[in-house]
């Protein structure tokens, strides 16, 4: 081989490892980096990292939009090259994470958030993180493991005793412990509605009085909290005070009109008081605000079948029948009534 032949060869191994280099920089950017997808949050996100490719931020952004967007391969691949641009932030770990569970890898997903709380043992929120995914996967004694190295430098710390009454709920079925682990979350944050709702869920499965203090509470906290708001109207309605659960159901409606578990709940305390013209109308919010809604045609046909209008109390059960076929009580309303007007 002449001096000109190694030359050239030097070349051209030169140009194919920069190829190569390219290539590989090429498989790390989502179709997005090139192409529109007709969706503002993505797109100009694209535009930015076109500009700078560089910056870590601007993919950690981009992950999170196509996770909004249903777009889970994509959002690996972007939060992967957060990551790899900058590996000391632990909340691109933690989306990282997140995407691989959403693309049904969990396996990656609990190894990213062991790995990043290996490089950050005492960051409340990673740890939390690792509790909550080990929790998702079932790994109780392991969830249980970390929130008590949690409290071991953060005693106080609400999250990790609420996240404790989770796991001994499903992991020991102790209820003991659940409720000391929630009470104990309560009284470090009196505002975790979430840690009341499951305090006054169990104590109404026991029969225990206490759980209306814990349902107030839980709406004291966060006084327009829907969930909370109904769960105290429920406990309410079973505990005969018709009245103050038709107050609550009544402001769930004027806070969110897209609850209709409340009208649906109201409109049977109708019935019940044989108000039929008020239930008719919680029950027709429910079947104008979702036409797929078999529980609201079926109830919505009782109304009409009490009030004598029978042909229109068969149309509503048969329309529950036609959204869900196996709807036992439209099942056996339909067949009650086409004997009795022998259809």
């Amino acid at each position: 081989m002449n001096r000109i032949q190694a030359t050239l060869l030097l070349v051209l191994c030169t140009l194919l490892f920069v190829q190569c280099k390219e290539d590989k920089n090429t498989d790390t950017q989502s179709p997005a980096s090139v192409n529109t997808t007709g969706i503002d949050a993505i797109d100009i996100l694209t535009t930015e990292i076109n500009k700078t490719p560089m910056d870590a931020s601007l993919y950690y952004e981009r992950a999170k939009a196509y996770m909004d967007n249903n777009g889970n391969e994509y959002a690996v691949k972007d939060a992967e090259r957060a990551v790899q641009l900058d590996s000391l932030n632990p909340n691109y770990y933690h989306l990282l994470s997140d995407t691989y569970m959403d693309f049904r890898q969990s396996k990656l997903s609990l190894i990213t958030m062991m790995k990043v709380a290996t490089m950050y043992p005492e960051r409340t929120a990673t740890q939390l993180k690792l509790a909550e995914t080990q929790y998702i996967l079932q790994q109780y004694e392991y969830a249980v493991s970390t929130l008590n190295k949690i409290l071991k430098y953060d005693p106080l710390n609400a999250e990790a005793y609420f996240m404790l009454g989770m796991v001994f709920n499903e992991f020991e079925q102790d209820k003991k412990k659940a409720k000391n682990a929630f009470l104990t979350a309560v009284e470090n944050d009196p505002d975790l509605v979430d840690a009341w709702l499951i305090l006054g869920q169990n104590a109404m499965n026991e029969n225990d009085p206490l759980a209306k203090r814990y349902y107030q509470n839980a709406v004291n906290a966060e006084p327009e909290n829907v969930r909370a708001l109904h769960s105290l109207a429920f406990y309410l309605q079973n505990n005969n005070d018709v009245t103050g659960a038709q107050n609550l159901y009544r402001k769930i409606h004027v806070l969110d009109k897209s609850y209709l578990q409340a009208n649906l709940n109201s409109g049977i305390l109708y019935i019940e008081q044989d108000s039929l013209e008020k239930a008719y109308e919680q029950f027709n919010i429910i079947t104008q605000n979702n036409p797929a809604n078999h529980v609201g045609y079926y109830y919505r046909g009782v109304v009409h079948e009490l009030q004598g209008n029978l042909d229109n109390a068969l149309a509503d059960y048969q329309n529950s029948m036609n959204i869900k076929p196996d709807y036992e009580k439209a099942v056996t309303a339909t067949a009650a009534l086409q004997k009795a007007l022998k259809k």
